[in-house]
């Protein structure tokens, strides 16, 4: 039982690792392929380790501790509801902790919180955190996404279909909440280093 349960646990991790890796690489290239060129230096497209580290570093740039803490907050909120299906059941058969409507309740609730929080004037840090929100539905949404596919691959007590719907509707709204935040950044990437070396 305790092998089995460090076995979810580690699988978790790098199930959660691999999750977020993917939403970075895509977002990445979201951005390269808006840019309205027609063709791209070699290294634009191919070193992909490079890709993901420089997609979280321009996404804290701003803010690194109220990122770092956003992501934080998000993934351990994201193993909370993952593992709240156990108070009526195992917690891996709970569809609705392993789907996208909890990140999506954030998405579409983000802007009301945000307005509600100027109105009533809550303290500085609680309105810095949801105007700064960026990591946090980050982690929260790559942890129940990566939760949903542990749970499948362990227990298989939830549908492989609405895994994998959910895993894409996740992921999907991830890139979505990158695209509106990029702000006054264009589409592409103005910070590339422009080469020769054309495909």
């Amino acid at each position: 039982m305790h092998l089995k349960w460090y076995m979810e646990f580690v699988a978790s991790i790098l199930v959660l690792a691999i999750t977020a890796a993917l939403a970075l690489l895509l977002n990445y290239y979201r951005r390269l392929l808006n840019d309205g060129r027609r063709e791209y230096p070699r290294e634009e497209l191919i070193h992909a380790h490079n890709f993901i580290i420089n997609e979280w570093q321009r996404i804290v740039s701003a803010d690194p501790a109220t990122g770092y803490a956003g992501v934080i907050a998000g993934v351990l909120l994201g193993y909370m509801l993952s593992y709240t299906g156990g108070v009526y059941g195992e917690h891996y058969e709970s569809a609705f902790f392993h789907s996208a409507i909890l990140p999506a309740l954030w998405f579409i609730g983000q802007p009301y919180l945000k307005d509600k929080a100027e109105e009533m004037q809550w303290p500085s840090l609680i309105r810095k955190f949801i105007d700064n929100d960026l990591t946090f539905f980050f982690g929260l949404s790559c942890t129940i996404a990566s939760q949903s596919l542990v749970a499948y691959g362990f227990y298989h007590a939830l549908s492989f279909l609405w895994v994998f719907i959910n895993f894409v509707v996740v992921i999907a709204l991830v890139l979505y909440y990158f695209h509106k935040r990029d702000g006054q950044e264009k589409s592409g990437l103005p910070d590339r280093t422009r080469r020769e070396n054309r495909i």
